[in-house]
């Protein structure tokens, strides 16, 4: 049979395809709102020949007066077109601030503690994408260890299921502060478990849980026994 156009080979029907835990690139939806918010991120960008009439790209003033982009010519552009450029190797792409070493050791040292929300609310997609851009594997690390930890933290605040989770309070500042500097997609797994929650208690409230008795084939312990004697 020939390879199929979605498969790429001719793996037998029914067998099993296992992907590596992260993708060498991050996956990309070109309908997705949201990828397209996500690569309005702003990055500087100097092309390494003249770009005919790319002087648009110039700040208003300059760009008035010269229709062309001189080679060399640092110009602040959405990462999408950088990237395009870059991928053409018509331009280079410095390492935003957002991600340079000070933010990674930031991020590194306390992630929970990094505003990440303030600076970018998809601050992990975008690095991902300039890190695999510029080859900055470090960078890539940095990303998936703070996203791993800021994580552990979403699930610490959710607390277990069924039991009264802990309530955000100025005594605490880590819980009161931290749900103000999640990104969009650590929003989108807050709210997925606070969801969760509700659920799981509809679920519970069927079976009428508060109404259940002990069950008489297991032994009570001794403790237990003796006070039931007592009171006999």
């Amino acid at each position: 049979a020939a390879p199929s156009r979605r498969s790429g080979s001719n793996r037998p029907r029914g067998a099993c395809h296992f992907s590596p835990p992260f993708p060498a690139m991050p996956a990309f939806d070109f309908w997705d709102i949201n990828e397209i918010l996500a690569e309005e991120y702003k990055v500087t960008a100097k092309p390494s020949y003249t770009i005919a009439s790319g002087g648009v790209l110039l700040p208003s003033a300059a760009g008035s007066e010269c229709k062309d982009l001189p080679a060399d010519t640092k110009v602040q552009v959405p990462f999408w077109l950088a990237q395009s450029l870059a991928r053409r190797n018509s331009a280079s792409i410095e390492l935003p601030t957002d991600y340079n070493s000070n933010a990674q050791e930031d991020l590194g040292g306390d992630p929970v503690a990094c505003r990440l929300g303030d600076k970018s609310g998809y601050y992990f997609e975008i690095g991902l994408r300039i890190g695999h851009l510029l080859h900055n594997q470090g960078l890539v690390d940095t990303l998936f260890a703070g996203l791993q930890q800021r994580w552990v933290e979403i699930v610490t605040l959710l607390g277990s299921l069924g039991v009264a989770r802990m309530e955000a309070s100025q005594l605490n500042p880590t819980n009161s502060s931290f749900p103000a500097t999640l990104t969009y997609l650590e929003h989108r797994m807050f709210c997925g478990g606070k969801e969760a929650e509700a659920q799981f208690k509809r679920w519970t409230d069927m079976f009428g849980a508060f109404k259940m008795k002990a069950s008489q084939l297991v032994d009570a312990p001794l403790a237990k026994r003796a006070r039931t004697a007592k009171a006999a």
